[in-house]
């Protein structure tokens, strides 16, 4: 749609008044009013909401400034990526993972995404959970590989995979030899009442999410331990500290599988939604598109 100054439409929303808007537009009040008239005409619909009190905007209304919202987003970003073909210089790719997750997932994506974009600086934030949500916010990633934040008002995001959850313990202690005796099925999560646990941070989504199902099957750990990396966690699992869960990503790399036993839990399977995570509004480069598609191809690949 070909708009002519949406600025003014904008400052409208922004002012909540026509005549203080037609202020610090330097226009006059009729003109701006006709203005508004004649968008909500060609529209077809209503686009604020006209009482005593300041104008607010009607569904419509916000449906429209988030399509103004993007669209300036859009026209800044193609301008910044014109100048850089018309000055060549060298792209930069600001990728944000957390910590573990970039040692399983980046040495399958990395080589193959520097062979074919040789000319892009990869820029690497590894970070938890928590501190990728605020990269996002001020815009330093240019995408995130992450579970979807429980806030998403304010990110755009594009679904990987559904990531399954799976219970790790040493297959020295008892209670893996039984769940292998049992036939392999779902692990019965009963099992771990008074046993020690490793975890991630509460607030982080794979921790909520297991503490829920503790929580459905009326589970209490003995002993918890928290972590904020999974590789602690598993190698801990290994040495025989207790039960740790992990998301099945992290099998492949796993250095001491070995040592575990991997158990699915719960029917459904207990999985997490993995995405990539970027600023409302954004744009992806052509270079972060092709990592992307390269992340996709390196997770449908993966198996439990």
């Amino acid at each position: 749609m070909y708009l002519k100054n949406p600025d003014y439409f904008l400052t409208i929303v922004k002012e909540g008044s026509i005549s203080r808007a037609a202020e610090k537009l330097y226009l006059s009040q009729p003109y701006l009013s006709q203005y508004l008239a004649k968008l909500e005409r060609a529209l077809g619909v209503t686009l604020l909401e006209r009482g005593r009190g300041p104008l607010k905007l009607t569904e419509a209304g916000e449906l429209f400034q988030a399509y103004l919202d993007s669209q300036s987003y859009l026209d800044r970003q193609l301008e910044s990526d014109l100048r850089q073909l018309q000055d060549k210089k060298q792209q930069t790719l600001h990728i944000g993972v957390a910590t573990w997750r970039g040692s399983v997932l980046l040495p399958d994506v990395l080589p193959e995404f520097s062979r074919q974009w040789p000319d892009v600086q990869v820029v690497l934030h590894e970070s938890p959970a928590p501190q990728l949500e605020e990269l996002i916010a001020q815009q330093i990633t240019d995408l995130c590989i992450m579970h979807i934040p429980a806030d998403t008002s304010e990110v755009t995001y594009e679904l990987i995979m559904q990531e399954r959850v799976f219970l790790v313990g040493s297959r020295a202690h008892p209670l893996m030899a039984a769940w292998a005796g049992e036939g392999r099925g779902p692990f019965d999560l009963r099992a771990l009442e008074g046993e020690t646990v490793i975890l991630l941070p509460p607030d982080w989504r794979v921790a909520r999410l297991v503490q829920n199902q503790f929580d459905v099957y009326g589970v209490k750990p003995g002993r918890t331990i928290r972590t904020t990396n999974n590789t602690t966690a598993v190698n801990l699992v290994a040495e025989g500290m207790g039960f740790a869960f992990l998301p099945e990503s992290g099998l492949k790399r796993s250095g001491c599988l070995n040592q575990l036993t991997v158990c699915p839990v719960g029917d459904p399977p207990l999985s997490c939604p993995l995405a990539a995570v970027y600023k409302k509004n954004g744009f992806l480069t052509p270079a972060a598109r092709a990592f992307l598609d390269l992340t996709k191809q390196v997770y449908a690949a993966v198996s439990p």
